[in-house]
């Protein structure tokens, strides 16, 4: 791992008696560490004298597996909220606009910053610490039941009105999702342009294998057509979770999905400081067919369904996924 990546910044390191330009860039590194989808990180940063303008990539958005770009609002999100979560920590005041800038669609969020005392809205516990140790947990959980009282702490991190957060540790709910992943999977594995798009993220090198493991990754994944033994697989890991999340909202416009990236990392990060890890399965809700029947597992069949994700514990993962340095993220 590169000395200079985000995953080494030390907090006593921040310039509090710098300019606030300075302390803004430092704070950015803090938000490189969120999840994306296939790890794209496909986020942006401009920062003027109080603010920071935080942007989509569009040249990392997954064309194919998200064409409605719901995830790639989702990932922004996750950012956002360490953005914020750090700005908080280091005793600045902040405030949050949405989509400001019609004319540039890309244009995500602006968080403007002051030294005022006042304090800002987020999360009464400090989650800062977690931002450098939670990273997505690929591999299959133990198993052991998640304590109700962590589940209820966990439950009650949303505070945005308009997105619902369902967590449940039901059998038959799980045998039915279990179903839909493994059809999910088929689906888009038979697809051509699907396997060429993770196949060019496997290639470079997004999640952490050698350079060699990576060209061999991309070639596996392009050409040959691994449905079934990633569904195996997919449907191994989803079995040996205790429980199962989704996240779901009454409207589905671009603000409400940047705000259930927030709800998500704030989740993640949470359980992080109980020993629990999260892992997006995102095949769910992206094939139309797939995400209409998961809707109808759900209390409320009229609400959307944006983020489903697993939640256990395990051991963790022996190695973070890469990230790009600030320097790659500011325009």
């Amino acid at each position: 791992m590169s000395p200079t990546t985000p995953w080494t910044t030390i907090e006593s390191d921040f310039p509090a008696s710098y300019p606030m330009t300075d302390r803004l860039r430092f704070l950015i590194r803090y938000a490189l560490l969120a999840p994306s989808s296939h790890n794209t990180q496909p986020w942006q940063f401009r920062i003027a004298a109080d603010r920071i303008d935080v942007f989509m990539d569009e040249g990392r958005w997954l064309k194919v597996a998200d064409k409605d770009q719901r995830e790639l609002h989702i990932s922004i999100g996750c950012a956002l909220e360490n953005l914020l979560i750090a700005a908080k920590h280091f005793g600045l005041a902040h405030r949050t606009e949405y989509l400001t800038d019609p004319a540039n669609p890309m244009h995500a969020a602006t968080v403007r910053v002051s030294e005022d005392g006042r304090p800002s809205p987020g999360p009464s516990h400090d989650l800062f610490p977690m931002i450098s140790v939670r990273h997505t947990n690929h591999g299959e959980y133990d198993g052991r039941a998640i304590p109700a009282d962590v589940l209820d702490r966990l439950s009650g991190c949303n505070d945005k009105p308009s997105v619902t957060l369902l967590l449940t540790a039901n059998e038959e709910i799980k045998w039915k999702v279990d179903e839909l992943v493994v059809r999910a999977d088929a689906n888009e594995f038979a697809n051509p342009a699907f396997r060429e798009e993770l196949g060019h993220w496997i290639g470079q090198g997004v999640f952490g294998t050698s350079w060699l493991m990576s060209k061999i990754g991309k070639l596996a994944v392009t050409y040959v057509n691994m449905g079934a033994s990633i569904a195996k697989k997919d449907s191994a890991v989803l079995m040996s979770s205790p429980v199962l999340g989704l996240i779901s909202s009454e409207r589905n416009d671009r603000e409400t999905q940047i705000k259930v990236g927030q709800v998500y990392q704030r989740l993640s990060l949470l359980a992080a400081s109980s020993g629990l890890w999260c892992q997006p399965m995102s095949q769910l809700v992206q094939v139309e067919e797939i995400k209409q029947e998961l809707s109808q597992l759900q209390a409320n069949p009229a609400l959307f369904p944006q983020h489903p994700f697993r939640l256990g514990f395990a051991n963790p993962e022996k190695h973070h996924t890469p990230r790009r340095a600030v320097e790659d993220v500011l325009v």
